[in-house]
Formats: structure tokens, sequence, C-alpha cells
């Protein structure tokens, strides 16, 4: 059989479109991450520690979407300038928009990504005589960078600073107030829908 020059260069150029258009992100792409993290906690009242954490974002433009990302309760050993000690379980949730400069560019195997939003952190399991820690509420940003393996799965690394103050309380009285404001960097596998 024969096969016309012109017909393979035709059927071979919109296959690698079609490949291209597969890696572009896209409007109406879900996708979901599972993440190995660690956070410089900028206070040296809490110890830090390693933790694991779970992402799901949708694009609702090309290049502009949404992010909901939840960590590990972590487990924490703090100490007081007041000398009083003890641990608590951190556990962060992030709701972030996030901007792909590159979305909706074919074949781009790199996804830079930028986001804002807010970061809720709740404290919990407060050893250490009648402690308790008001859960936060501050401003997140994030950057970061997907890294295409195949059309559909990514290499993610980040970095998230957020603003987390940790209010300490006993018996109804403050104690101290501790700036935490942790600086995470994190990577993860990415699918994406």
């Amino acid at each position: 059989m024969r096969v016309n020059p012109l017909m393979a260069a035709a059927a071979l150029s919109l296959s690698s479109l079609a490949a291209g258009q597969a890696l572009a992100y896209q409007a109406g792409d879900l996708y979901v991450r599972g993440e190995l993290k660690k956070a410089d906690i900028g206070a040296e009242e809490l110890s830090r520690e390693n933790a694991l954490g779970v992402a799901g974002g949708y694009l609702f433009l090309d290049n502009l979407g949404v992010e909901l990302g939840i960590g590990e309760d972590v487990e924490h050993d703090y100490r007081l300038g007041t000398g009083q000690a003890g641990s608590l379980d951190r556990m962060p949730i992030n709701l972030l928009v996030h901007y792909y400069p590159l979305g909706g560019v074919t074949a781009a195997r790199v996804q830079p990504f930028i986001g804002v939003g807010v970061n809720y952190t709740r404290f919990s399991g407060v050893s250490g005589g009648g402690m308790d820690v008001d859960d936060s509420y501050g401003f997140a940003g994030q950057v970061g960078m997907d890294l295409m393996i195949t059309d559909r799965l990514s290499a993610t690394g980040f970095a998230r600073y957020t603003e987390v103050d940790a209010e300490f309380e006993q018996d109804g009285q403050g104690v101290d107030d501790v700036r935490l404001d942790p600086l995470t960097v994190g990577a993860g596998i990415t699918y994406r829908f």
C-alpha cells in the first residue's frame, strides 16, 4: 500500500495538535493532589513537623481556578515564654484562587501558578493544665509549579505562606498570643480529570 506523504504529514500534525490540547489546562478541568509538606513555623514556641495533605481544584477559566486544601492533624510540642508546656494538634485548611499564566497554552509541560486566599487553622487536643488555643483565620498566599508527566498526571511543588495566630488561654484567661505564620514547602502528585 502506498502512503501519500502529504496525507501522512497532515495526520501527524493533527495527532500532535490533539496531544498538545490534552496537555493544556482548560476551563472545566478538575484535579486532586496528594501532598507531603513541611511547615517552617515562625515562632520558636512550637516544634516543626512534617505532614500529609490533600487538595482539590476546579478551573472555571483556562487560567483561573479555585483550590481547597486540607492538611492532616499534626501534633506539635509547645513551650511558652511563661514556662507552660504541652502539646497541641494543628489542622490547616486553605481556600485559594489560582492564576495559571500558561493555562490554555498547548503543549506547555510546565504550568506555574500563583494563588491567594484564606487560611483556617483548627487547634485541638491541647494538653498542659487547662490550656486552650483559639482557632485562627488569616491570609494565605501560594506559588508553585506543575510538571506534566502525562496528559493527566503531574508532579507538583509549592511554597505557601499563611497568617496564623495561636492565642493560648488557661481557664478562660489569656496567657500568650503566638504568631506562627508558617511558610510551608511541599511536593505532591496531581491527577487532572
